[in-house]
């Protein structure tokens, strides 16, 4: 119990951080030395009013400053994160680090795809360099690029306007690197459906464009999950 614990704490305390620069780096905000603050009146946060979870609880989600409600979204994050690192230690023989890297991206992407509907190149090149050094499947990389860049190009030529970003098409390549084949593909496939249930359940407009990267980091997740079973 212990283990899963303190892996809960530092998927949690990951996931902060990745929130940050989630929000920042996109944008070209320094990351890297800024102090954590209040998001409404901008005061520095204490060590004590940093811990994840727990602060925003003990806090009941206000800052200690000025009462305003601090967005739910931080809890949120948080709260997946120590869930989502806790997920490979329940699989039968993973690779611990190339698990967690993958989570890191998937979660990282979702965030910059739902704060400014990008995909940055930094972040991919970050993840994607480690990950090519653990066990790559280079031909499963390279498939699910040009599977993407196929379908890209079709689209754009059928529908006369861009239907799959360009960081979409890297995104996949990067998760090519740890599902094989199979499970790349079951990963689109489901993907793709659970857009499509999204659009039709919440969406008013059947047009409206939606960001597709939490889509494709739920298929992945689970087809990447799938693959020990």
């Amino acid at each position: 119990m212990a283990i899963y614990l303190l892996t809960f704490f530092i998927g949690a305390t990951v996931a902060s951080f990745l929130n940050v620069i989630a929000r920042s780096l996109p944008i070209n905000q320094n990351w890297w030395s800024r102090r954590s603050a209040c998001p409404n009146c901008q005061i520095i946060l204490r060590s004590t009013q940093l811990i994840p979870l727990i602060s925003y609880s003990v806090q009941n989600g206000r800052c200690r400053h000025c009462q305003q409600q601090i967005p739910h979204r931080y809890f949120w994050v948080e709260l997946v994160g120590g869930l989502l690192f806790i997920t490979p230690l329940l699989l039968p023989q993973p690779n611990l680090l190339q698990a967690w890297l993958f989570i890191a991206l998937l979660l990282t992407v979702t965030l910059t795809d739902l704060y400014y509907r990008l995909v940055p190149n930094k972040i991919l090149i970050a993840f994607g360099v480690p990950l090519l050094l653990l066990q790559p499947e280079i031909v499963s990389a390279v498939t699910g690029f040009l599977f993407f860049l196929v379908t890209a190009t079709f689209g754009k030529f059928l529908f006369k306007k861009e239907t799959i970003g360009g960081g979409d098409i890297k995104l996949y390549f990067i998760i090519g690197l740890v599902l094989p084949i199979q499970p790349l593909l079951l990963s689109v496939v489901i993907a793709s459906g659970l857009a499509l249930i999204y659009v039709f359940i919440f969406c008013q407009n059947k047009k409206q464009e939606i960001p597709f990267v939490p889509f494709i980091a739920a298929g992945s997740l689970l087809s990447y999950l799938l693959m020990f079973w």
